[in-house]
Protein backbone atom coordinates (compact mmCIF):
# COMPACT_ATOMS: atom_id res chain seq x y z
CA UNK A 1 0.00 0.00 0.00
CA UNK A 2 1.25 3.31 -0.56
CA UNK A 3 2.71 5.34 2.12
CA UNK A 4 -0.44 8.39 2.76
CA UNK A 5 0.17 10.74 5.23
CA UNK A 6 -3.47 11.00 5.99
CA UNK A 7 -3.21 7.67 7.88
CA UNK A 8 -0.35 8.52 10.32
CA UNK A 9 -3.05 12.15 10.99
CA UNK A 10 -6.33 9.60 10.95
CA UNK A 11 -4.70 7.17 13.34
CA UNK A 12 -4.14 10.44 15.61
CA UNK A 13 -7.75 11.51 15.44
CA UNK A 14 -9.05 8.10 16.20
CA UNK A 15 -6.72 7.39 18.93
CA UNK A 16 -9.48 7.41 21.84
CA UNK A 17 -11.85 4.64 20.23
CA UNK A 18 -8.19 2.54 19.02
CA UNK A 19 -7.05 2.38 22.91
CA UNK A 20 -10.01 1.70 24.27
CA UNK A 21 -9.93 -1.75 21.67
CA UNK A 22 -6.48 -2.29 22.74
CA UNK A 23 -7.30 -2.27 26.68
CA UNK A 24 -9.48 -4.87 26.07
CA UNK A 25 -7.93 -7.08 24.44
CA UNK A 26 -4.75 -6.97 26.57
CA UNK A 27 -7.14 -7.16 29.75
CA UNK A 28 -8.53 -10.17 28.47
CA UNK A 29 -4.91 -11.56 27.82
CA UNK A 30 -3.87 -10.75 31.09
CA UNK A 31 -6.47 -12.97 32.88
CA UNK A 32 -6.25 -15.72 30.25
CA UNK A 33 -2.29 -15.91 31.08
CA UNK A 34 -2.65 -15.79 34.42
CA UNK A 35 -5.22 -18.44 34.26
CA UNK A 36 -2.39 -20.50 31.88
CA UNK A 37 0.01 -19.97 34.67
CA UNK A 38 -1.98 -21.24 37.53
CA UNK A 39 -2.71 -24.57 35.60
CA UNK A 40 1.14 -25.29 35.51
CA UNK A 41 1.84 -24.24 39.26
CA UNK A 42 2.94 -26.91 41.72
CA UNK A 43 1.59 -27.34 45.55
CA UNK A 44 3.99 -25.47 47.02
CA UNK A 45 3.75 -22.78 44.63
CA UNK A 46 0.07 -22.34 45.22
CA UNK A 47 1.09 -22.71 49.02
CA UNK A 48 3.58 -19.69 48.69
CA UNK A 49 1.19 -17.51 46.33
CA UNK A 50 -1.64 -18.39 49.30
CA UNK A 51 1.23 -16.97 52.14
CA UNK A 52 2.20 -14.07 50.39
CA UNK A 53 -1.55 -13.15 49.83
CA UNK A 54 -2.88 -13.94 53.50
CA UNK A 55 0.11 -11.68 54.67
CA UNK A 56 2.10 -12.03 58.22
CA UNK A 57 -1.53 -12.21 60.29
CA UNK A 58 -1.79 -15.54 58.71
CA UNK A 59 1.64 -16.99 59.89
CA UNK A 60 1.43 -19.76 62.05
CA UNK A 61 -2.39 -19.63 62.31
CA UNK A 62 -3.58 -20.22 58.88
CA UNK A 63 -2.18 -23.75 56.76
CA UNK A 64 -1.53 -22.05 53.61
CA UNK A 65 -1.73 -25.51 51.73
CA UNK A 66 -4.80 -26.54 52.77
CA UNK A 67 -5.83 -23.18 52.01
CA UNK A 68 -4.45 -22.90 48.75
CA UNK A 69 -6.28 -26.25 47.71
CA UNK A 70 -10.02 -25.39 49.48
CA UNK A 71 -9.72 -21.35 47.87
CA UNK A 72 -7.56 -22.10 44.84
CA UNK A 73 -7.39 -18.91 42.78
CA UNK A 74 -8.40 -21.41 39.58
CA UNK A 75 -9.98 -24.07 38.97
CA UNK A 76 -8.38 -26.99 37.10
CA UNK A 77 -9.03 -27.34 33.79
CA UNK A 78 -9.24 -30.21 31.72
CA UNK A 79 -6.55 -30.31 28.75
CA UNK A 80 -9.39 -30.06 25.92
CA UNK A 81 -10.19 -26.41 27.73
CA UNK A 82 -6.13 -25.73 28.02
CA UNK A 83 -6.06 -26.34 24.07
CA UNK A 84 -8.61 -23.86 23.79
CA UNK A 85 -7.21 -21.22 26.03
CA UNK A 86 -3.82 -21.72 24.34
CA UNK A 87 -5.41 -20.99 20.67
CA UNK A 88 -7.48 -18.04 22.27
CA UNK A 89 -4.13 -16.85 23.82
CA UNK A 90 -2.26 -17.07 20.18
CA UNK A 91 -5.10 -15.23 18.80
CA UNK A 92 -5.16 -12.17 21.06
CA UNK A 93 -1.33 -11.87 20.93
CA UNK A 94 -1.58 -11.91 17.28
CA UNK A 95 -4.03 -8.97 17.62
CA UNK A 96 -1.70 -7.28 19.84
CA UNK A 97 1.27 -7.71 16.97
CA UNK A 98 -1.06 -5.96 14.24
CA UNK A 99 -0.73 -3.17 16.12
CA UNK A 100 -2.16 -0.13 13.31
CA UNK A 101 -2.28 -2.76 10.86
CA UNK A 102 -5.37 -4.30 12.35
CA UNK A 103 -7.06 -1.18 11.94
CA UNK A 104 -6.03 0.08 8.16
CA UNK A 105 -7.42 -1.52 4.94
CA UNK A 106 -7.16 -0.72 1.39
CA UNK A 107 -9.26 -1.35 -1.59
CA UNK A 108 -7.46 -2.10 -4.65
CA UNK A 109 -8.18 -0.16 -7.92
CA UNK A 110 -11.51 -1.47 -9.56
CA UNK A 111 -11.97 -3.37 -5.90
CA UNK A 112 -15.20 -3.31 -3.88
CA UNK A 113 -15.51 -1.38 -0.57
CA UNK A 114 -17.83 -4.25 1.06
CA UNK A 115 -15.96 -7.49 1.24
CA UNK A 116 -12.82 -5.52 2.47
CA UNK A 117 -14.87 -3.80 5.40
CA UNK A 118 -16.35 -7.53 5.64
CA UNK A 119 -13.11 -9.13 5.97
CA UNK A 120 -11.50 -6.73 8.30
CA UNK A 121 -14.39 -6.83 10.86
CA UNK A 122 -14.05 -10.23 10.43
CA UNK A 123 -10.58 -10.57 11.73
CA UNK A 124 -11.49 -8.27 14.78
CA UNK A 125 -14.68 -10.26 15.23
CA UNK A 126 -12.39 -13.30 16.12
CA UNK A 127 -10.89 -10.49 18.83
CA UNK A 128 -13.88 -10.72 20.23
CA UNK A 129 -14.59 -14.62 20.35
CA UNK A 130 -10.91 -15.17 22.22
CA UNK A 131 -11.72 -12.56 24.77
CA UNK A 132 -15.82 -15.02 25.45
CA UNK A 133 -13.78 -18.29 24.92
CA UNK A 134 -11.46 -17.01 28.13
CA UNK A 135 -13.69 -16.13 29.87
CA UNK A 136 -15.50 -19.35 29.26
CA UNK A 137 -12.62 -21.35 29.86
CA UNK A 138 -11.52 -19.81 33.67
CA UNK A 139 -15.25 -20.02 34.85
CA UNK A 140 -15.68 -23.95 33.35
CA UNK A 141 -18.63 -23.35 31.11
CA UNK A 142 -16.48 -24.19 27.86
CA UNK A 143 -17.72 -26.94 25.54
CA UNK A 144 -16.01 -27.85 22.44
CA UNK A 145 -19.10 -28.24 20.68
CA UNK A 146 -20.24 -25.08 21.22
CA UNK A 147 -17.18 -23.14 21.51
CA UNK A 148 -14.65 -23.82 19.29
CA UNK A 149 -16.36 -21.54 16.27
CA UNK A 150 -15.58 -18.62 18.43
CA UNK A 151 -11.99 -18.29 16.99
CA UNK A 152 -13.16 -18.21 13.68
CA UNK A 153 -13.74 -15.12 12.01
CA UNK A 154 -16.46 -13.26 13.19
CA UNK A 155 -18.91 -11.30 10.53
CA UNK A 156 -19.88 -8.08 11.80
CA UNK A 157 -24.11 -9.01 11.12
CA UNK A 158 -23.54 -11.56 13.57
CA UNK A 159 -21.87 -9.54 16.07
CA UNK A 160 -23.96 -8.64 19.51
CA UNK A 161 -24.76 -4.66 20.42
CA UNK A 162 -22.12 -5.17 22.97
CA UNK A 163 -19.82 -5.76 20.17
CA UNK A 164 -20.96 -3.74 17.65
CA UNK A 165 -20.47 -0.50 20.44
CA UNK A 166 -17.06 -1.49 21.65
CA UNK A 167 -15.86 -2.28 18.00
CA UNK A 168 -12.17 -0.59 16.84
CA UNK A 169 -12.54 2.02 13.77
CA UNK A 170 -11.12 1.27 10.16
CA UNK A 171 -9.04 3.38 8.08
CA UNK A 172 -9.79 2.94 4.34
CA UNK A 173 -7.94 3.92 1.34
CA UNK A 174 -9.69 3.77 -1.48
CA UNK A 175 -10.28 4.94 -4.96
CA UNK A 176 -12.80 7.61 -5.55
CA UNK A 177 -14.45 5.77 -8.76
CA UNK A 178 -15.06 2.24 -6.16
CA UNK A 179 -16.58 4.54 -3.43
CA UNK A 180 -20.28 3.61 -3.30
CA UNK A 181 -22.01 4.32 -0.32
CA UNK A 182 -24.24 1.33 -0.69
CA UNK A 183 -21.55 -0.63 0.29
CA UNK A 184 -21.25 1.32 3.69
CA UNK A 185 -24.94 0.77 5.02
CA UNK A 186 -24.25 -2.40 6.27
CA UNK A 187 -21.58 -1.48 9.14
CA UNK A 188 -23.40 2.15 9.89
CA UNK A 189 -24.78 0.30 13.54
CA UNK A 190 -23.21 0.69 17.26
CA UNK A 191 -19.96 2.97 17.39
CA UNK A 192 -18.47 1.63 14.33
CA UNK A 193 -16.65 4.22 12.32
CA UNK A 194 -15.42 4.10 8.99
CA UNK A 195 -12.68 6.28 8.09
CA UNK A 196 -12.43 6.67 3.85
CA UNK A 197 -8.83 8.22 2.77
CA UNK A 198 -10.14 9.22 -1.12
CA UNK A 199 -7.46 8.68 -4.11
CA UNK A 200 -8.19 10.54 -6.64
CA UNK A 201 -11.59 11.94 -8.37
CA UNK A 202 -14.35 10.71 -6.91
CA UNK A 203 -18.44 12.12 -6.90
CA UNK A 204 -18.72 15.25 -5.04
CA UNK A 205 -21.12 14.20 -2.56
CA UNK A 206 -20.26 10.12 -2.64
CA UNK A 207 -21.39 10.21 1.26
CA UNK A 208 -24.60 11.83 1.06
CA UNK A 209 -27.01 8.63 0.91
CA UNK A 210 -25.25 7.67 4.35
CA UNK A 211 -27.27 10.23 5.95
CA UNK A 212 -29.50 8.87 8.55
CA UNK A 213 -31.09 10.35 11.75
CA UNK A 214 -28.34 8.35 13.96
CA UNK A 215 -25.38 8.64 11.74
CA UNK A 216 -22.50 10.73 11.78
CA UNK A 217 -21.59 11.93 8.23
CA UNK A 218 -18.84 13.90 7.17
CA UNK A 219 -16.49 14.88 3.94
CA UNK A 220 -13.64 17.08 4.71
CA UNK A 221 -10.82 17.76 2.66
CA UNK A 222 -8.21 17.35 5.92
CA UNK A 223 -8.06 14.94 9.14
CA UNK A 224 -8.81 17.94 11.43
CA UNK A 225 -12.33 16.79 11.90
CA UNK A 226 -11.84 13.55 12.75
CA UNK A 227 -11.71 13.96 16.54
CA UNK A 228 -15.39 14.81 16.41
CA UNK A 229 -16.06 11.27 14.51
CA UNK A 230 -14.17 9.63 17.37
CA UNK A 231 -15.74 11.22 20.30
CA UNK A 232 -19.76 10.17 18.27
CA UNK A 233 -21.58 7.82 20.69
CA UNK A 234 -22.75 6.22 17.71
CA UNK A 235 -21.87 4.92 13.94
CA UNK A 236 -20.16 7.36 11.60
CA UNK A 237 -18.58 7.75 8.27
CA UNK A 238 -15.97 9.95 6.84
CA UNK A 239 -14.56 11.03 3.93
CA UNK A 240 -11.01 12.71 3.46
CA UNK A 241 -12.14 14.00 -0.06
CA UNK A 242 -10.21 15.73 -3.12
CA UNK A 243 -10.68 20.01 -3.50
CA UNK A 244 -13.65 19.63 -5.86
CA UNK A 245 -15.70 17.78 -3.62
CA UNK A 246 -18.34 18.88 -1.66
CA UNK A 247 -17.47 18.92 2.48
CA UNK A 248 -20.12 18.80 4.93
CA UNK A 249 -20.86 17.52 8.79
CA UNK A 250 -24.21 15.85 9.51
CA UNK A 251 -24.14 15.70 13.42
CA UNK A 252 -27.12 13.53 14.67
CA UNK A 253 -26.89 15.37 17.99
CA UNK A 254 -27.68 19.06 16.38
CA UNK A 255 -31.18 18.62 16.12
CA UNK A 256 -34.31 16.46 15.15
CA UNK A 257 -34.38 17.86 11.79
CA UNK A 258 -32.15 17.44 8.81
CA UNK A 259 -31.49 21.32 8.45
CA UNK A 260 -30.51 21.45 12.13
CA UNK A 261 -28.13 18.51 11.96
CA UNK A 262 -26.08 19.14 8.67
CA UNK A 263 -23.97 22.19 7.74
CA UNK A 264 -22.44 22.77 4.12
CA UNK A 265 -19.02 24.36 4.31
CA UNK A 266 -18.48 23.42 0.22
CA UNK A 267 -21.33 22.83 -1.79
CA UNK A 268 -18.81 21.29 -4.50
CA UNK A 269 -19.21 21.56 -8.25
CA UNK A 270 -21.55 19.25 -10.47
CA UNK A 271 -19.10 16.78 -12.70
CA UNK A 272 -19.28 16.94 -16.61
CA UNK A 273 -18.59 13.22 -16.97
CA UNK A 274 -18.82 10.31 -15.36
CA UNK A 275 -16.44 8.71 -12.22
CA UNK A 276 -16.47 4.94 -11.77
CA UNK A 277 -19.46 3.46 -12.16
CA UNK A 278 -21.42 7.12 -11.30
CA UNK A 279 -22.89 9.15 -14.39
CA UNK A 280 -22.70 12.69 -14.33
CA UNK A 281 -26.58 12.67 -13.56
CA UNK A 282 -26.57 10.19 -11.01
CA UNK A 283 -23.63 12.80 -8.92
CA UNK A 284 -25.72 16.13 -9.63
CA UNK A 285 -28.68 13.84 -8.47
CA UNK A 286 -26.17 13.62 -5.18
CA UNK A 287 -25.60 17.26 -5.11
CA UNK A 288 -29.41 18.20 -5.05
CA UNK A 289 -30.31 15.53 -2.05
CA UNK A 290 -27.24 17.18 -0.12
CA UNK A 291 -28.63 20.57 -0.46
CA UNK A 292 -32.17 19.35 -0.04
CA UNK A 293 -31.41 18.09 3.29
CA UNK A 294 -29.96 20.97 4.28
CA UNK A 295 -32.54 23.51 3.29
CA UNK A 296 -34.24 25.37 5.81
CA UNK A 297 -38.64 24.76 5.56
CA UNK A 298 -40.53 27.55 4.76
CA UNK A 299 -39.68 30.95 6.29
CA UNK A 300 -36.97 30.76 9.39
CA UNK A 301 -35.44 32.67 11.63
CA UNK A 302 -31.42 33.60 11.30
CA UNK A 303 -29.52 30.48 10.66
CA UNK A 304 -27.57 30.50 13.43
CA UNK A 305 -30.73 29.80 16.00
CA UNK A 306 -32.51 26.35 16.16
CA UNK A 307 -35.64 27.09 16.57
CA UNK A 308 -38.28 26.12 13.66
CA UNK A 309 -41.78 27.68 13.61
CA UNK A 310 -43.84 25.72 15.50
CA UNK A 311 -46.53 23.75 13.81
CA UNK A 312 -49.70 25.33 15.17
CA UNK A 313 -48.25 28.92 13.79
CA UNK A 314 -48.19 27.36 10.58
CA UNK A 315 -50.92 25.51 10.41
CA UNK A 316 -53.02 28.83 11.79
CA UNK A 317 -51.48 30.60 8.90
CA UNK A 318 -52.54 28.62 6.27
CA UNK A 319 -56.20 28.21 7.65
CA UNK A 320 -56.90 32.47 7.77
CA UNK A 321 -55.20 32.26 3.85
CA UNK A 322 -57.87 29.12 3.05
CA UNK A 323 -60.88 31.16 4.77
CA UNK A 324 -59.88 34.14 2.97
CA UNK A 325 -59.75 33.02 -0.39
CA UNK A 326 -63.41 31.37 0.56
CA UNK A 327 -66.84 32.49 -0.04
CA UNK A 328 -67.94 32.15 3.67
CA UNK A 329 -69.73 35.08 5.64
CA UNK A 330 -67.62 36.61 7.95
CA UNK A 331 -68.93 36.48 11.10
Amino acid sequence: MPSDPRIAQALAALDQPIAEFRALVRDALTRAETFQAAQSATVGERATEAAFGLGQFAQGRIDSTRFSVVFAAAHDAPAISLDALERAIDTLRGVIALGNDLFIVDVPANGHLEPVLRTALGEIGRAFGAVILTDLIRTGRYDAKVHDRYLDPVQFATWNSVERRIAPPLIVTIDGGDLHAGELAPFADGREKVVLLVRGDCAPAPLVRCITPGTLVMQAHDCLPLKRVASFDGPAVAAIIPGASATFFHDPAAGRESWQRLVISEPGYAPKRAIGGASAWQMTEELALLADLARIPMVMPDRGTTQAPQTGDVVDRIAAWLLSQSELPKT
